[in-house]
C-alpha cells in the first residue's frame, strides 16, 4: 500500500516574520510624523511585535542592507530619509528597468492584457482629475506592476519590485503632482498604445520617457518631501 502524502511545511522563521511586518509597518509611514530625526526603539519594537531581541536585530539588518533603516553606532536605530536626489535616482533605475520591462511585455502582451490595462484608469475622466491624485497614483503602480509582470521576466520583477518599495515609502504633498496628473495620464495612454501594437521600441522608448519626465519634474518642481 503507498501512502500519499503532503510535504510538511517548514514554519516560517520568526526574523522573517518580524521583518515583513516591520517592512509593511514602515511602507505605511508618514515621514513627517517622525519625532526624534526618525529614531526607532529596539524594546519597544520587540514588545510591539511580541518578539526577542535577537530575530528583531536579523530583520532590521535586512531592512538596513534594503535602504530602510540605519543603525548609528552607540546611538540607535533610524528610520532612513529619502532627500530629492535619492528620488530622482530611484527613478532613473525604475526606468531602466521597466523600459526593459515594456520591450518584453510588447512580445508576450495579449488583447486581454490590454483591456485590463485600459480598466485601471477607465474610471479616471481626463477632463475632471482635479483632487485625485492619491486615488490616480494607487493606479499608477497597479499599471506599472501590471506591465512588470507581462514581462515574464522573474529576476527583472524582482528588482523592480524592490525599488517599488521605495517609491511606495516616498510621501510627496499631493498639492505638488496636481500639474502633473493629466499629463501623466496621457502619457500611460500611449504606453498601452504601443504594447497594443506590440511594438517593443516604441513602448521602451515611452515608458522612459514617461518616468525620467517625472524625474525632471521633482528635479526642477518640488522642493521638499514628506
Amino acid at each position: 500500500m503507498v501512502l500519499t502524502l503532503e510535504k510538511i511545511k517548514t514554519p516560517p522563521k520568526v526574523s522573517d516574520i518580524a521583518y515583513k511586518a516591520l517592512k509593511e509597518r514602515l511602507l505605511e509611514l508618514d515621514m513627517s510624523q517622525l519625532s526624534d530625526e526618525g529614531r526607532l526603539d529596539e524594546r519597544v519594537l520587540a514588545k510591539g511585535l511580541g518578539v526577542s531581541r535577537t530575530p528583531l536585530r536579523e530583520a532590521i539588518n535586512r531592512l538596513v542592507v534594503e535602504g530602510f533603516l540605519k543603525v548609528v553606532p552607540r546611538k540607535g536605530i533610524y528610520v532612513v530619509r529619502k532627500s530629492k536626489q535619492d528620488v530622482i535616482e530611484i527613478l532613473l533605475v525604475r526606468a531602466a528597468l521597466e523600459g526593459m520591462a515594456a520591450r518584453l511585455a510588447a512580445q508576450y502582451v495579449t488583447k486581454t492584457d490590454i483591456k485590463k490595462m485600459k480598466a485601471v484608469f477607465s474610471r479616471f475622466d481626463p477632463l475632471n482629475m482635479d483632487g485625485k491624485y492619491a486615488e490616480y497614483a494607487d493606479a499608477n503602480i497597479e499599471f506599472h506592476e501590471f506591465i512588470l509582470k507581462t514581462s515574464r521576466c522573474g529576476k527583472l520583477i524582482e528588482m523592480a519590485n524592490s525599488i517599488f518599495d521605495h517609491m511606495r515609502w516616498i510621501r510627496f504633498r499631493a498639492v505638488a503632482f496636481e500639474g502633473r496628473i493629466k499629463p501623466i495620464h496621457q502619457e500611460h495612454l500611449k504606453i498601452i498604445n504601443a504594447l497594443e501594437k506590440k511594438d517593443p521600441d516604441l513602448a521602451e522608448r515611452r515608458i522612459r520617457s514617461h518616468i525620467e519626465g517625472l524625474a525632471q519634474y521633482i528635479e526642477k518642481e518640488v522642493d521638499f518631501l514628506e
